[in-house]
C-alpha cells in the first residue's frame, strides 16, 4: 500500500484514496451505530448524549491520529 491516504488542509484531513475513504466511512458508521445503541438504552437526552459524546471524541481522535500518520501537507 502506498501512502499518503489523506491530505492535510489546515486543521482538516481529507481522504484521497480508497483506503482513506474506507477509514472515514467506517468511523462514521461506527459513530452512527454508537448513537443508536446509546439511544435505545437511555431514558433521557442526557442519558444518550453524555456517553455518546465521550465515544464520539474517542472515535474522532483515533480517526485524526490515523489520518495524520497517513497524510502529507498540501504545499501551495
Amino acid at each position: 500500500m502506498q501512502l499518503p491516504w489523506f491530505k492535510r488542509i489546515g486543521l482538516f484531513i481529507m481522504p484521497i484514496t480508497v483506503a482513506g475513504w474506507l477509514i472515514l466511512i467506517t468511523a462514521l458508521v461506527y459513530t452512527g451505530y454508537s448513537f443508536i445503541e446509546f439511544d435505545s438504552r437511555s431514558h433521557s437526552v442526557s442519558d444518550t448524549l453524555r456517553p455518546f459524546i465521550i465515544r464520539f471524541l474517542f472515535i474522532a481522535s483515533v480517526y485524526y491520529f490515523i489520518a495524520w500518520l497517513a497524510s502529507k501537507t498540501l504545499k501551495d
